[in-house]
C-alpha cells in the first residue's frame, strides 16, 4: 500500500518541481549522493572508494530489504530498512527526503539495477545539479540515463554501471 503512495508522490514531484540542472564534467563534480541496494554492497562500496580516491565528497544512502540478514551497523553509510521505508505511521522516508532536500549535491549517482521505490523517492527529492543512473522506467529521473544493454544474457551490474557513469561524465564538456 505505502509503495503505491510513494510512487504517486514521485510522479507528482516530477510534475510540480524543478531544480537547477547542469551537465557537469566529472572534474567539476565535488559532492556526490550515492544510492544503492545493499544486495550490491560490495560492488557499490568498491565504486564509492574509487570516487573518494578521486577526492570526491560522497554521501551514501542504501536500501536494505527484509530478506537481507547482513548487519550493516559498522558501515559508514546511511542504511534505510524496509521497515523504515514502508512504515505508514512513522513516515521516516519523508523525514529523510526533507533532510536531503536541504543539501545541494553536485551529482546523484543511482547505482540501483532494479526499481527501488524508496530510493527513487530520495532521488526525486534531491536537488543535485546532475542525476545519473540506469533507466528503469518512463519517469524523467535522470539527466544522464544509462540504457540497459541489448544483450539480456549479459545483464548490467553495479560495477559496469559505475564504469559507464564515470565514462560519460568524463566526456561531458564543461561550459
Amino acid at each position: 500500500m505505502y509503495k503505491h503512495i510513494l510512487k504517486k508522490k514521485i510522479k507528482d514531484f516530477y510534475k510540480k518541481n524543478s531544480r537547477k540542472k547542469q551537465f557537469l564534467n566529472l572534474n567539476d563534480i565535488h559532492t556526490i549522493l550515492i544510492l544503492f541496494d545493499t544486495k550490491n554492497y560490495e560492488e557499490a562500496d568498491e565504486f564509492i572508494e574509487k570516487l573518494k580516491k578521486l577526492d570526491k565528497k560522497v554521501t551514501v544512502y542504501a536500501f536494505k530489504e527484509k530478506s537481507d540478514q547482513y548487519d550493516y551497523t559498522e558501515t559508514p553509510y546511511r542504511i534505510i530498512t524496509s521497515k523504515e521505508a514502508f512504515d505508514l505511521f512513522d513516515n521516516k522516508m519523508t523525514e529523510i527526503a526533507d533532510e536531503l532536500e536541504n543539501v545541494t549535491y553536485d551529482a546523484v549517482f543511482d547505482l540501483t539495477i532494479d526499481r527501488n521505490i524508496p530510493l527513487e523517492y530520495l532521488l526525486a527529492r534531491s536537488n543535485a545539479y546532475i542525476k545519473t543512473g540506469l533507466k528503469k522506467n518512463d519517469l524523467p529521473q535522470y539527466d544522464l540515463a544509462i540504457a540497459e544493454p541489448d544483450d539480456k544474457n549479459e545483464p548490467l551490474n553495479v560495477k559496469e554501471l559505475g564504469k559507464q557513469i564515470v565514462y560519460y561524465l568524463h566526456t561531458i564538456k564543461a561550459n
